[in-house]
């Protein structure tokens, strides 16, 4: 042992009227239990230090009308702060908070002194409307796509990634973005053991990288089986490892192939094989990360025929080879 002292990320929580819980809660649960999930694996982690802030201490109600303390004033923390989460809430909320000086004048404070804002979802319109997403990229949730383009000019908005990291600004396209993007932040200090680690504690389906889609395939799936594409879907699913024909696909859903094809498109936004492809590489990616399955085993049971797919596809979806996914997860 060196005998020097821990190093020791102070994170911040900002707590206000009306604020959605879920857009913080997880994240402060992760960044706890870190240094836990360290020791018991003798992984190398920094400490963690959560502070729950308010305008000043004391209780705050949320959205869903329970209450959460704050132990610290935004203008009288104790000492430096790393980075701080601020949370979305209705329209009005986010506007009287913005009317409260000691807000504005606080965040600017910590905005000049180097600590990390992340705004999840539609609190991005919140760092927005005091200047610090000026000719900065940011995302923010679908929900306020349109008007956060109208009215922020000059933002430079991308409505496509979970979340953008612009200098030291960070926007989330939502809640469960936020989660991710602290995996994001995990896997820099602790390395991707990790985040692997606590993704899997929370019994998260994938880990993403900030530039996936903001649906997977198989949610879009569960989305578009509204009608008499349901029973063809289903069996897509859960027939992955069968070979499968755009012509029998059109048989199940009682259409004929050229109309198929078309209204495919339109449901889920990609070719019956891009699609397919997309399931099948998320099958891959999950049993390569869950089992020990040799490669060619892992690409038959995802219906990707041998090595050579699988590599392919998992490269066309995640960008990633399966020995990256594979040693990432042990």
């Amino acid at each position: 042992m060196s005998g020097e002292p821990a190093t020791v990320r102070r994170i911040g929580f900002f707590l206000y009227e009306g604020m959605a819980a879920s857009d913080i809660l997880w994240e402060v649960d992760m960044f706890r239990l870190a240094p836990v999930i360290a020791e018991a694996e003798g992984l190398s982690c920094p400490g963690f230090e959560t502070l729950m802030i308010g305008l000043d201490p004391g209780p705050v109600t949320t959205w869903a009308d329970f209450r959460i303390h704050a132990d610290h004033a935004l203008g009288r923390l104790p000492g430096r702060l790393d980075m701080l989460f601020i949370g979305s809430a209705m329209p009005e909320k986010q506007a009287a908070l913005l009317e409260r000086r000691e807000f504005t004048a606080g965040l600017a404070a910590l905005a000049a002194s180097g600590c990390r804002i992340v705004g999840v979802g539609a609190a991005a319109m919140i760092l927005a409307e005091l200047g610090l997403l000026d000719g900065r990229r940011a995302t923010v949730h679908s929900v306020a796509t349109e008007a956060f383009r109208l009215r922020f000019p000059r933002v430079i908005l991308d409505p496509d990634p979970l979340w953008v990291e612009d200098g030291p600004i960070v926007t989330t396209a939502g809640s469960l973005p936020g989660v991710e993007f602290t995996l994001e932040v995990l896997e820099r200090e602790c390395g991707r053991a990790m985040s692997f680690a606590i993704a899997k504690a929370g019994l998260l389906p994938m880990r993403r990288g900030a530039s996936q889609g903001r649906l997977s395939a198989a949610l879009v799936t569960q989305i578009a089986a509204s009608d008499r594409f349901d029973a063809m879907l289903q069996w897509i699913t859960e027939n992955l490892h069968a070979p499968m024909r755009v012509s029998d696909l059109a048989d199940l859903a009682g259409m004929s192939p050229r109309n198929f094809a078309r209204r495919f498109v339109e449901r889920t936004g990609k070719t019956p094989a891009r699609f397919i492809e997309a399931l099948r590489a998320e099958r891959a990616r999950q049993l390569l990360e869950t089992t020990r399955l040799p490669l060619l085993r892992v690409a038959q049971q995802a219906g990707l025929r041998d090595e050579q797919g699988l590599r392919r596809a998992l490269q066309r979806t995640f960008g990633l080879r399966p020995g990256d996914l594979r040693r990432a997860a042990e």
